[in-house]
């Protein structure tokens, strides 16, 4: 065993060949759950069976303080604040790292993000929940998938991926695993607390998340094996 390994082993978890099945590990699990939101929604079986009670559930329950801190929440997640936040991430990391590859990855998967919550809206057509159990402002566009969940799942997995494959530790990794689990959990609630999405609508973003991190991850080692790190 060679000194690198043993002074971090982490870095052995990082290799291309564990990062490609890293790859398809995503890219099967998201597809499993996208399948099964999408049955769920056109169906009303499954998960998509829960859809209403969950939606009714929250009406019954609503309080005047969770709802201010639920419409600040979901407002910081829009599409367009996630566009120019990754920008400014992207372009902050370029300048102090002086690299310019992971930050157009990064902004590239976000945009990969936007444009299929746009474009699976408009072919699916899934109509939202009534206006009368929602929060204003209303929203009144498709519902399927969550636009604002999807792209924050790839944002905080992609930024997960490209600092701990590249420098792992067992902080980092604690630190990205625990920030993308309870950020993607406090922005899906938003939208189903303020009555903008079905249930199915989040999960199937999830699913989204982990094809798209899948396509991301596949992408980023083949131009690190043709171009270096």
């Amino acid at each position: 065993m060679s000194l690198s390994i043993v002074e971090n082993p982490l870095k052995a978890a990082w290799t291309s060949k564990r990062c490609y099945i890293y790859a398809v590990l995503c890219l099967l699990a998201g597809t499993a759950v996208f399948v099964c939101a999408f049955i769920g929604m056109q169906d009303h079986s499954g998960i998509g069976a829960i859809n209403q009670p969950v939606l009714d559930w929250i009406v019954k329950n609503r309080q005047p303080e969770i709802t201010n801190m639920m419409k600040l929440i979901t407002m910081t997640a829009s599409p367009l604040i996630l566009i120019v936040f990754t920008c400014v991430v992207a372009a902050i990391w370029a300048l102090l790292n002086r690299e310019i590859w992971r930050p157009v990855l990064l902004f590239g998967a976000t945009g990969l993000a936007a444009a299929t919550s746009i474009i699976l809206k408009i072919v699916i057509g899934n109509g939202r929940p009534p206006i009368k159990d929602m929060i204003k402002p209303f929203e009144t566009d498709y519902s399927f998938p969550s636009g604002h969940t999807i792209g924050t799942v790839v944002l905080l997995l992609v930024i997960s991926y490209l600092v701990c494959s590249r420098r792992p530790t067992g902080f980092r990794l604690f630190i990205c695993s625990s920030t993308t689990v309870l950020g993607i959990a406090i922005i899906a609630s938003s939208r189903l607390y303020l009555g903008y999405h079905w249930v199915t609508d989040v999960v199937a973003s999830v699913g989204l998340g982990l094809i798209i991190l899948a396509i991301a991850i596949v992408i980023d080692r083949l131009v690190v094996r043709k171009f270096g790190d």
